[in-house]
């Protein structure tokens, strides 16, 4: 057996061009193979294994230890204190079940729920972290130096990890979080200036590998992506499901009937909804059905988070003239109109990437407040964002699309209102002038009207509007995010 060992060792030194001495000094030690990655250092690739720098420069005959290449083959000799790590937690991603990811670290369904305290094994939802905290009798033991160690290109490793920019972060944020650099993060992703990242970017996160999923989806479905993996009310949710024969897809969620976008192939499918303001924060069930050419139906069920959005609120004096716009008839008989319009579902996508703004102006009251209207109860919500424009500010098209409505509503003045496709509207109140009709194609950033103060304003403005699977929606969260 000893032999062997030795054979091994030596067959790996010429390999990697190092000493036959050098690498057969230690007969008992297991070894693994690392790959270099982008950005990564001996210095953390002796974090990741528990191994001292100068063993790995010794082990490999390194002359440089600040100079390793992108692509070199490093071996890396482990010990009983070197065990490939198991993470403290797990966090749920879209197809997981507790059955996977109890198999995933070597765990029971029992045991996994036992440490996380459920009562219902299906009641797990995508975002969730579970506490896995193996102890030491079922972490995984090295390849034995014995066996093949197979020897792959960087490209065959695992992907490394794309992270999404939330609220809040920088990119110094970002980097201190995982030991690196800006300067790292700014040259894995082409970064020129480092203070400009916006919220919903996915930043490649250079030498950090994708954690391992668990998924437990049905054969039909090869891949199933939740976006954001946590949904907030008032904002919008992405399902996107990749399956390997065309498939019929209806479902619902928060009690909406959902509609599908499906690609060319027609094995890929896109789902985009609203999350009504005032939902309640918990936990819903997506229910999907799936059903191929030949009439076999799948069944697909994942459990939600939603979060509260914390939209406060305000107190709001309409202009004299114009109280009588707060009759409850009136506002309902002008919300069926826009449910008419802003609730339907064109297949064809227009839009492509983040919008862009609808007005060169500042603003003055955000998406989602509860109002009070001349001192009343608060009893009603914006549902869109407003921009303090002057008279006569151009307004703009936020992204591609047809014009669907251009004309007077009580409330919203002159408005006008564009069809994104797959379910998405942009609503224009307020205007003094318009500039398009019924019919027309825009592009983003046209000019289509211009700032007034028709309707039930305060003063001149724009109020933007969204609606996503005819839902009213945050439309600054398409600014920072795509979903295309």
């Amino acid at each position: 057996m000893k032999s062997v060992w030795i054979t091994f060792f030596l067959l790996a030194g010429m390999l990697l061009g190092l000493p036959a001495s050098s690498v057969a000094q230690d007969v008992n030690t297991n070894v693994t193979v690392h790959v270099v990655q982008r950005g990564e250092t001996l210095y953390r690739i002796s974090l990741q294994y528990s191994v001292s720098i100068d063993t790995i420069v010794a082990f490999n005959s390194i002359a440089d230890p600040t100079n390793i290449q992108v692509g070199q083959r490093l071996l890396i000799p482990l010990n009983d204190a070197a065990q490939p790590k198991i993470p403290a937690t797990h966090t749920v991603q879209a197809g997981e079940t507790v059955r996977s990811i109890a198999g995933l670290y070597g765990l029971t369904v029992e045991e996994l729920a036992s440490r996380n305290n459920l009562v219902n094994v299906d009641t797990i939802y995508v975002g969730q972290v579970l506490n896995i905290d193996l102890p030491a009798t079922v972490t995984p033991s090295p390849v034995p130096a014995t066996e093949a160690v197979p020897i792959v290109d960087p490209e065959e490793q695992a992907p490394e990890l794309l992270y999404t920019v939330q609220g809040g972060d920088t990119l110094f944020r970002i980097a201190t979080r995982f030991g690196l650099t800006v300067n790292d993060l700014a040259r894995a992703n082409n970064v020129a200036d480092p203070t400009l990242i916006y919220r919903g970017q996915q930043l490649i996160i250079p030498g950090v590998k994708a954690p391992q999923l668990a998924l437990d989806l049905p054969a039909v479905v090869s891949r199933f992506e939740v976006y954001p993996l946590i949904f907030v009310e008032g904002e919008t949710g992405r399902f996107r499901l990749s399956t390997v024969t065309p498939m019929r897809i209806s479902g619902t969620f928060l009690n909406q009937n959902l509609s599908v976008a499906t690609d060319q192939t027609g094995m890929i499918d896109t789902i985009l909804v609203g999350v009504p303001i005032f939902t309640d924060v918990g936990i819903y069930p997506l229910a999907l059905t799936l059903t191929d050419s030949g009439g076999q139906v799948t069944f697909l069920n994942i459990n939600i988070q939603v979060l509260a959005g914390g939209y406060g609120r305000e107190s709001i004096s309409l202009l004299s003239n114009r109280a009588d716009l707060l009759a409850p008839d009136l506002e309902a008989s002008e919300q069926l109109i826009l449910q008419d319009v802003m609730g339907n579902f064109t297949p064809t996508r227009y839009f492509d990437g983040p919008m862009s703004l609808p007005a060169a102006a500042s603003i003055s009251s955000p998406f989602g407040r509860k109002r009070s209207y001349n001192g009343g109860p608060f009893d009603r919500f914006h549902s869109g964002t407003d921009f303090a424009g002057a008279p006569g500010t151009p307004v703009m098209a936020a992204a591609p699309g047809y014009v669907v409505f251009a004309g007077q509503l009580d409330v919203r003045g002159n408005a006008t209102i564009i069809d994104h496709g797959w379910g998405v509207y942009t609503g224009y109140w307020h205007q003094t002038q318009l500039y398009v009709k019924v019919g027309d194609y825009v592009n983003m950033g046209q000019i289509i009207g211009t700032v007034g103060s028709t309707g039930r304003v305060t003063g001149p403005h724009l109020h933007w509007e969204m609606w996503v699977n005819g839902v009213p929606v945050d439309p600054m969260q398409w600014v920072q995010e795509s979903f295309s």
